[in-house]
């Protein structure tokens, strides 16, 4: 009989541990969920205020030095006057943004504010599948406040651009605004932050986005390399091994396609430093460059097929087959230009 009471004693014990361990694990697994739904909760909390942007003009586009201009009018509606983030937020990618003093209006017990900004504003544009390319341009508007104290809400409903917004050479095909969260890696001197872990604000970004709309600029930039390739092919065209030709006309005749093809090196790269002056990119080689550097490679080949035909010719080589070659080589050669560069341009129109 005791031997059983021991044993009950012992199954009572093991149960009692057993549902204090689980009393135990299930709080510690609730911790973080209440902590995350803590912070949740603050992040909801926090004070915001409905900010929209109406563009008014954009102009100046210069992917050569990094910029853009615009004019655009910024409203905000808070709860309460105090919230109003207008008066001190930084355009942080601008050099020299004028802000109109601040309009505040009371209506239907919501505080309305509206300014109207003009500037500069520093952009990266990617210019590597030029004239192909599609740009999305922002303008960035930070709160002073961090991002506990304050937040932006888009008011996308409400925003848009002006439709008689045309840019030289440009289409704007969209406006679109969106709040996102700016770390810094400084509390900018506010004790009441904690040190060594900087600060984060709610920052309100306009995206614009662009396309080219300039259907003449790629041939005016690539019709000189056309008119090169097809004259280097012409020039191994034409006929050489006539029998009132003899080994002197034969050598002056490759005398001057060399001549020709040295123009025509001549020509690419002229034409590719006054290119550089309009497609500037410093991510990699745009399209524009990759066609020059085609065309060089096409002309330089061209040259070595000279310099061989011609050490062919002085050897005694067979005129006939030397210009059957020639024909050969020239379709076969203006073939796989156009492919490649064919090619080229049509992979810069799909993901450009």
């Amino acid at each position: 009989m005791s031997g059983r009471r021991r044993l009950t004693r012992v199954l009572a014990v093991l149960i009692g541990a057993f549902a204090v361990w689980l009393s135990a694990a299930g709080t510690a697994d609730a911790a973080p969920e209440s902590t995350a739904s803590a912070k949740a909760t603050s992040a909801k909390e926090a004070p915001t205020c409905r900010v929209g942007a109406y563009l008014s003009d954009l102009y100046d586009l210069d992917p050569a030095k990094n910029a853009f201009s615009a004019r655009l009018t910024v409203w905000s509606v808070c709860p309460k006057r105090e919230l109003d983030p207008l008066p001190d937020v930084a355009f942080t990618n601008s050099t020299n943004a004028e802000k109109s003093d601040p309009a505040v209006t009371e209506e239907g017990g919501m505080f309305r504010d509206l300014v109207r900004i003009q500037g500069v504003f520093r952009q990266d544009w990617d210019l590597r599948a030029f004239p192909f390319d599609r740009h999305r341009i922002t303008i960035n508007i930070t709160s002073r406040k961090t991002i506990d104290k304050f937040r932006f809400t888009p008011d996308n409903a409400d925003s848009g651009a002006n439709e008689g917004i045309a840019p030289d050479g440009w289409k704007l095909t969209g406006l679109h605004l969106a709040s996102v969260e700016q770390h810094f890696p400084t509390n900018f001197g506010d004790t009441t932050l904690p040190r060594g872990q900087g600060s984060t604000r709610s920052r309100l970004v306009v995206e614009m986005d662009l396309l080219r709309d300039d259907p003449t600029a790629f041939w005016r930039l690539t019709g000189p390399l056309y008119l090169m390739v097809l004259l280097a092919t012409a020039a191994f065209l034409l006929p050489t091994h006539g029998k009132e030709l003899g080994m002197a006309e034969r050598l002056d005749s490759m005398q001057s396609r060399l001549a020709l093809l040295g123009g025509g090196l001549f020509v690419v790269m002229l034409n590719l430093q006054q290119v550089s002056t309009v497609v500037t990119s410093t991510v990699g080689l745009t399209l524009i460059d990759a066609l020059h550097l085609l065309t060089l490679v096409y002309v330089l080949l061209a040259v070595v097929a000279t310099v061989l035909s011609w050490r062919w010719t002085v050897r005694g080589g067979d005129p006939v087959r030397a210009e059957r070659n020639h024909h050969r080589g020239a379709w076969i050669g203006l073939a796989g230009y156009a492919l490649v560069a064919a090619t080229l341009v049509l992979y810069a129109a799909r993901v450009g």
